[in-house]
């Protein structure tokens, strides 16, 4: 019943889409479309991604913590086992520190944002995703390092508060070079060009 329910919301989504875009209605179009394949994506992943995100983050994530002795990781498990002189203390790579939502997020913004082409949309595909794989795995590898030194009672701190400040500053950085920045340099040729500074 719900793959049911799924099927006639992607059917309705599509058509509210193609109603959108002949009505020319672009903002509409992005909010809806960006909205609704977010939607599509975090149901899809949630059965078939999420668990191989997390092992690959986790593996990655592993080898700074072989190079430096300070904590193991198993990527089978989503588990890194920091040992230090407290004890053994486990963190588990679930959904949330997957970066799975915020993939997502990125990709669905990304994929009916109207400044870019085909091409290029999927150059900042490939880049943004590096990118918050790459800032998640930095943000993990803190948080197990600060842990293994200052031991399981700096896991509040370290994990809720200082690892999501880095991760969410790096991904505004990214989101600044994707859809900000693009904005403000076609706002800048545009101011150029109406003030007649170049030809076209």
């Amino acid at each position: 019943m719900l793959n049911e329910l799924i099927i006639i919301g992607i059917i309705l989504w599509l058509y509210l889409l193609s109603v959108l875009n002949r009505a020319n209605l672009i903002g509409f179009h992005f909010w809806v479309g960006s909205v609704g394949l977010f939607a599509i994506m975090a149901f899809i992943s949630r059965a078939y991604f999420v668990w191989f995100l997390s092992a690959c983050i986790t593996q990655v994530t592993g080898w700074w913590g072989t190079l430096t002795g300070l904590y193991s990781s198993s990527y089978i498990n989503n588990l890194i086992s920091i040992h230090n002189s407290h004890g053994l203390i486990m963190l588990f790579v679930d959904y949330e520190c997957s970066g799975i939502i915020e993939t997502l997020a990125y990709l669905s913004l990304l994929w009916f944002y109207p400044m870019y082409q085909k091409m290029e949309k999927i150059r900042l595909t490939f880049i943004g995703i590096a990118w918050l794989f790459m800032a998640n795995v930095f943000r993990l590898s803190l948080i197990s390092t600060i842990i293994y030194y200052a031991g399981s009672g700096a896991f509040f701190w370290v994990h809720s508060i200082l690892g999501r400040i880095i991760f969410y500053v790096l991904v505004i950085i990214l989101y600044y070079n994707v859809f900000t920045r693009s904005q403000l340099e076609e706002k800048e040729r545009l101011d150029l060009i109406m003030g007649g500074e170049i030809n076209v």
